[in-house]
This record gives C-alpha cells, structure tokens and sequence, in this order.
C-alpha cells in the first residue's frame, strides 16, 4: 500500500493555443499588471523573435529592458535583474528565453524579496530567506523545453565558481505563454538538447514516484509520448508548429512531478558533476547518460520500464536503446568523447555522486562508486 501527501504546486496559468500577441496582453490583465520589466537572451532579442515581439507588446509601459542574459545565469546578471525590479512601480516582468533566463529572472525576484543589492551579499541567501512570497509577478515566455519556468527553484553561478540554488514554494513563473512561433529562432542542437533533458525528466520522475504519486505518473507518461513523437516531427520539420506544440506541452507535462516534490533520479544526479566540470549542456549530458543508466536499472526495473518503453514506441523493447535510438534520431552525441569533454576526472566524478539521495531512485541500487563509474565509463 502507497503512502504520500500530495501538495499542489502554485497557482499557476499556462496559457496555450493563442498567438503570443494576444496571450502577453491576456495574461498582463490577468495581474492587473501596467508597468513591466522585460529580461530576454540577445539570441531572441530581435525584431521578429520571442523578445523583440515581447518588447513591442509591452510598450511604453516597460520600464527596462535586459536582452542580454548570459547562459546559466551569472550572478551579475541576476543582480542586473533584480535592479531594474526595483523601479518604483514595477508589476511584472517578462521573461523569455531557455532556461538560463527563466532561472536567473526566478532568481532575480529572490534577491529582491530579501533585499540583496550586490554580491557581498549572496551568501545570507544560504543561511535564511523571507517566507514572503516572491516579487513581482513574472511572466515566462520559454523558447526551450528545460521546464524551468515549472519549478520552485533557481540556479545561478557565483562568481567564484559553482552555483547557488535558492527555493521558495511560490517561485515558478505565475504565468506561462506557450507559443510554438516563439521558438522558430530556437538553435535545432538547442531545442533537441533541452527535448531530451525533458525526456529526462518524465522518466525519472516515473521510476522515482514508482506509483507512489499518481498525478505525477500520468503526467510523466503522456509527456513522454507527446515528447517522442513531437521532437521527431520537427527533426523533419522544424516548422512544424503543431509538433513544436507537442513538446512544449510534453515538457510541461514531464517537469510536473518535480514541481510537485518528486525527486530526480541517477541519470540527474551522475549527470551533475560532468555538467559543471565539461560545461556541456544539461540537455546533451541527458542524451549521453540516460540510456546507460536506464540499461543499468534496467534488469531489476523492467516492470517500471515497460510503460514507458510503449510510449515511446518501442512496446517489450529495451528503455535504454529506445532512448538512445531518439538521440540518434535528434542528432545528439552518443558519447562524453564525442561531445568534447575530457574524461578524465570520472573516477572523482563517481565518488562525489554516491552523497546524492537521487541516486538510489530509478529502480536498482548503485551500491558503490564502482558501480557508477561503470556507467561514465560506458558513456564515455
């Protein structure tokens, strides 16, 4: 018998099937919201981008606007953020772009709730925070599937290296405005990493719940079909918007669990450390690693694996070949060597992950580091 509690996330809209020049202005009277902030990454800051039709919607009624945040969210951009969030009269911000706008902008409204002006400052962040809730109103506009705009959490890198995380039970986007035109300028590589890192996240959030959390499975499992057949389609077709509608949907959908407390699971946690010492995508990490994690949980999870083998089209196959067949499909690297990154620190790397709690959710124990290491040597 199951036992859990269930604690929904936020409110929280998310505002689909429109065009973003009727959902913006929507989902501004939604706030009563008049006098805006707009943070976007320069690749979406153009005239006919994301950020650029954003930027034109608001108007004179934006007070600031910074189109030039960095990928994963230096600390100064943060704290640039949460400066122009401290305009008299500012309501909402916008922000549009991946998952290294939505986590500096969440991040952002952090440092403003707790009076944090400059860097000195961040670390009173790790010892306590205000319960107040997050300010102002933040509107997401993604332009990837990292789901981050989902999520009560935020990431950013300090200036000395490594990364602060900063939670608050009301800190996701308190509105989000899915448009699949928003994401034509979307890099392919960018778009097909960030789909398999939702990928990522509806599996693990299916092995970690185990059934456990009802909700959060039938999410992750619709997700995940919505995911596999969506990001396929627009590998033929990148202007197939009813197929880039599919995967912002899937990837709603897979992030779900983990908005809801349902952890990740090893493929996140081994994943970790090579992330931050390649400085490879979140996303192509997810491709490189998944499958063989998924193929080492395999032999004592195949009953866990079944569902979700059949969602992606592979019924009484294997979870880890139909994963890595979907990379191949998307063009993603199938190893750490071919991606570019050194290997040479695996060993560290398999030491350091055996602390993370996530590590022993998906189905089968990783009893020492031997064990992980085995799978950053098959992945490399």
């Amino acid at each position: 018998m199951f036992k859990g509690r269930y604690s929904p996330p936020q409110r929280q809209i998310v505002l689909y099937g429109d065009p973003l020049e009727e959902m913006l202005p929507r989902a501004l009277s939604e706030l009563w919201a008049r006098q805006t902030v707009l943070v976007s990454a320069a690749s979406v800051a153009g005239e006919g981008a994301a950020g650029g039709r954003c930027s034109a919607i608001l108007g004179d009624g934006c007070t600031d606007r910074l189109m030039d945040i960095r990928r994963d969210a230096p600390a100064a951009d943060v704290l640039r953020i949460a400066t122009a969030l401290r305009h008299k009269g500012t309501e909402a911000m916008v922000a549009v772009g991946g998952g290294s706008v939505a986590e500096a902008a969440k991040a952002a409204r952090i440092l403003l709730t707790n009076n944090v002006a400059g860097q000195d400052d961040l670390p009173r962040l790790e010892t306590s925070t205000t319960t107040a809730s997050p300010r102002p109103y933040m509107i997401s506009v993604p332009t990837t599937l990292s789901g981050a705009e989902y999520t009560p959490a935020a990431g950013f890198a300090l200036p000395g290296g490594g990364r602060q995380i900063v939670r608050h039970s009301d800190l996701a986007a308190d509105i989000v405005c899915l448009d699949p035109t928003a994401t034509l300028e979307t890099p392919d590589a960018l778009w097909f990493a960030s789909g398999l890192r939702a990928v990522d996240h509806a599996i693990e959030t299916w092995c970690a719940s185990a059934g456990a959390m009802p909700l959060a499975d039938a999410d992750a499992l619709q997700g995940l079909r919505l995911l596999t057949a969506g990001l396929r389609a627009v590998r033929r077709d990148r202007t197939d918007l009813e197929a880039r509608q599919a995967c912002q949907l899937g990837a709603w959908l897979a992030i779900r669990g983990a908005a809801m407390g349902v952890p990740h699971g090893p493929s996140h946690a081994i994943g970790r450390p090579v992330i931050r010492d390649s400085g490879l995508p979140q996303g192509v990490v997810s491709a490189i690693l998944l499958p063989h994690v998924l193929r080492h949980t395999g032999a004592e999870a195949a009953a866990l694996h079944a569902p979700l083998a059949d969602a992606m089209g592979a019924p009484g196959g294997s979870l880890g070949d139909a994963v890595a067949a979907l990379a191949q499909d998307l063009g993603l690297p199938a190893t750490l060597g071919a991606a570019g990154a050194d290997t040479s620190a695996l060993e560290a790397a398999a030491r350091e992950v055996m602390t993370a709690p996530e590590l022993q959710t998906g189905g089968r124990a990783f009893p020492d580091a031997a064990s992980v290491l085995a799978v950053l040597r098959a992945a490399a």
